[in-house]
């Protein structure tokens, strides 16, 4: 008796015209009805989205090359319903996942797009005719087109994917195994960058971020209560414009409306619509209580086209205006036209806010919603959150693990989702509605401010970004949030906006400048914030936040150790940009000793040694070995006594040593506070340079001295003679490397 086979449960049947591109569970929810089948022209990619901030792409088939769009509609769709063997994953390592992220499903099907419009090129009708020699020659081609070695890396990975979904395929067409899948990638990829596999992306300068913070913190604080009730004022008179119908009294107002106007050569309020002038006609409906069709009329039969045209008016709100700048009210008078671009400006400010000063990803920012921020339940303003012992990640050494007996520091929390990393932990596939994050955001009060701000205009728990509310072009046609594109494109906006408003309120030195790497995008922000704490500790940037204030909160039970513990963490940013700003203040004083400038202080000497004979921390942000380089960067500030830190602000470098220093109050920092130094601490150590500095600084505050009361004069005289004293004491004590070597 024959025993039959068992079926092959990694093998897909044929689909027919009808069958849905994806399967029922894997579609989200709310866009089930998006689903598309098989025999469709285009296939939505939405079913598999449910990060708010994704763009909703989609396949048009008519894109793909001829002879090769029934093959990989095939493969595509056994793309989306198949799963890669368990033991094919294994064998491959972290290569490989059996399911993927929507952008990356999205990208991979585009490279076997790309794919086939280089065989269609080469004269080939199909993928089975894909020999070796044609894959070598794809990977060269990769590799003259595209020079990022990951990208080209990411392109092998998808053609292996195509070679793997063809064989789970109802009819495979007998896709020959890419020869780096058997080789190793490593040969047909570029040469690798001499500096290794470093993130290129730069932080933001802080001649733009001091006055883009500056800006947007000046809209949430300052002028959010103004721009809100004038967004309101205008969907009243929108609204009743729309809404309302012709009556006597209606026509009657609009009458006397009109002949006020022109009897007293007033402009007629005017906006723009497709690029040319024209009669505000909502406005004057909403104040006159007019219906639009006896505007109309009026429009027509007083011929108020010319009259607009020729000039043109303002349209006033009935709206007080409260908010000041430079100690003047920004707005005689905010207009009926400028409140969506003041609205969408205001919007923009709150997501630099939020994006920069807590760290957070720009998908989990804009995956915030109303209440995610709440106030603690015992009116006191704070949480306490407790981290316990089983969230804590084994895979740390044990100085990363928590002190039982720190004391609880309480702060306001944000709780929202994450994605990048959002994995199910038993497969290992990528989960598209994201992650409740394990421990929230703690929140200083700008950021709180600023969600306090958009929870006035969106309903409770619905997204505080939401592109229903906030994108008016295309309202109610959008369940997720604003998405990235459109976000990028508003800062820019919100740039030249603040550099018109700068000028017109004789404020040049809050004009944002141009970045010296480009457009200010996204992600640069979580770069910037960990740069600047790392570099610029207990400073200012421009006068907007404090970043000493920052560490500590970063440093706090709630924040600074779960951070630490979090993949990819902002704390992790920042210790690795703290080592590396340690390690050019050991460098640039090794460099100046070397060229002849003289050092001072107690600590000179062994800053000296340290800087010339000890371990240096070299790498930047990183990709891959992001995890080693923060261990190495641990290891590296863990040094006590050996580690140089740069103090801009008190024009001094410290050699930091617990034992010796006054900052550490209760002993628990293994790091100095900068903004407590003191100028008889042990670990001091000062430069020509900074001795050079304490006198201008002197004198400056003498200048400004002149021109104060008494009281604050003789306290300004007195801080100017303690910098004199402090650039005097460096000259008794300075020695150079001539003195050393006499």
């Amino acid at each position: 008796m024959t025993v039959p086979l068992e079926a092959d449960p990694y093998l897909l049947p044929l689909p027919g015209p009808d069958t849905p591109v994806f399967p029922t569970h894997l579609v989200i929810a709310r866009h089930a009805h998006l689903n598309g089948r098989y025999s469709d022209a285009i296939w939505p990619l939405a079913p598999l989205i449910d990060d708010p901030s994704m763009e909703h792409s989609r396949f048009a088939w008519v894109c793909c090359s001829d002879g090769f769009r029934e093959e990989l509609r095939l493969i595509a769709w056994t793309f989306f319903n198949g799963e890669l063997r368990n033991t094919f994953v294994r064998e491959r390592g972290s290569r490989l996942r059996t399911r993927l992220a929507p952008g990356t499903v999205r990208n991979t099907v585009y490279q076997w797009w790309g794919m086939a419009d280089w065989l269609h090129k080469q004269g080939l009708t199909s993928f089975a005719e894909c020999d070796r020699d044609a894959f070598t020659r794809y990977a060269a081609h990769l590799r003259e087109t595209i020079t990022t070695r990951g990208t080209v890396g990411q392109a092998l990975t998808a053609v292996t994917r195509l070679w793997a979904f063809d064989q789970l395929s109802a009819r495979p067409l007998g896709i020959r195994r890419p020869p780096w899948d058997e080789e190793g990638m490593d040969d047909y990829l570029p040469a690798a960058s001499p500096r290794g596999p470093e993130n290129a992306r730069e932080p933001l300068s802080e001649e733009v971020m001091g006055p883009l913070l500056i800006w947007a913190l000046r809209l949430v604080d300052d002028l959010a209560d103004d721009i809100i009730a004038a967004h309101q004022e205008t969907v009243r008179l929108t609204q009743a414009a729309l809404t309302q119908p012709s009556t006597p009294e209606g026509r009657q107002a609009l009458r006397t409306y009109l002949t006020e106007h022109l009897n007293s050569r007033r402009p007629l309020p005017s906006t723009r619509q497709n690029g040319k002038t024209a009669l505000a006609r909502q406005y004057i409906a909403g104040v006159t209580g007019a219906s639009l069709k006896q505007v109309a009329l009026a429009y027509r039969d007083r011929g108020l086209g010319a009259l607009v045209t020729e000039d043109p008016g303002p349209c006033p709100l009935d709206v007080t205006v409260t908010g000041r700048i430079a100690g003047s009210p920004w707005r005689s008078r905010i207009d009926y036209t400028e409140t969506s671009e003041l609205l969408r400006h205001l919007i923009t400010a709150v997501f630099i806010v939020c994006a920069y000063l807590t760290g957070a990803r720009t998908q989990e920012v804009l995956a915030m919603r109303s209440g995610c921020c709440p106030d603690p339940e015992d009116g006191q303003g704070r949480h306490v959150m407790r981290i316990q012992p089983d969230d804590v990640d084994d895979s740390l050494d044990d100085e990363d693990e928590l002190d039982d007996n720190l004391d609880d520091e309480p702060h306001l929390l944000i709780r929202s989702r994450h994605f990048k990393t959002a994995t199910d932990p038993d497969t290992g596939n990528y989960l598209p509605s994201g992650a409740e994050r394990a421990v929230p955001w703690v929140a200083i009060a700008p950021v709180v401010n600023a969600i306090r701000v958009l929870e006035r205009l969106v309903p409770e728990g619905d997204l505080l970004f939401g592109a229903s509310v906030h994108n008016r072009t295309h309202p109610n046609t959008r369940t997720g949030s604003l998405i990235v594109d459109t976000i990028r494109t508003r800062i820019e906006d919100f740039v030249t906006w603040a550099k018109a408003e700068a000028d017109a309120h004789d404020l040049p030195g809050e004009v944002i400048p141009p970045d010296p790497h480009g457009k200010i995008g996204l992600g640069r922000f979580r770069r910037s914030l960990a740069w600047h704490i790392g570099r610029r500790p207990g400073g200012l940037v421009a006068l907007a936040i404090q970043y000493g204030h920052m560490r500590t909160v970063l440093n706090t039970d709630e924040s600074g150790r779960y951070g630490s513990r979090s993949r990819s963490g902002i704390h992790q940013l920042v210790d690795i940009e703290t080592a590396l700003a340690t390690a050019d203040a050991a460098a640039d004083l090794a460099e100046r000793f070397e060229a002849g400038e003289g050092i001072s202080g107690p600590a000179a000497r062994r800053a000296l040694l340290q800087a010339t004979t000890g371990p240096m921390f070299q790498g930047g942000l990183v990709k891959r070995d992001f995890p080693v380089k923060h261990t190495l960067a641990r290891r590296h500030l863990a040094r006590d006594g050996s580690v140089l830190y740069d103090n801009p602000r008190a024009l001094l470098l410290c050699l930091f040593r617990s034992d010796r220093a006054p900052c550490q109050e209760d002993g628990r920092l293994a790091e100095p506070v900068l903004d407590r130094c003191v100028p008889d601490c042990g670990n001091i150590v000062r430069t020509d340079r900074q001795a050079s500095a304490l006198r201008e600084r002197a004198q400056q505050m003498e200048i400004e001295a002149n021109h104060v009361p008494g009281p604050l004069a003789d306290r300004g005289l007195a801080a100017a003679q303690q910098f004199r004293d402090q650039a005097d004491e460096h000259d008794r004590t300075r020695f150079t490397i001539e003195d050393i070597t006499a």
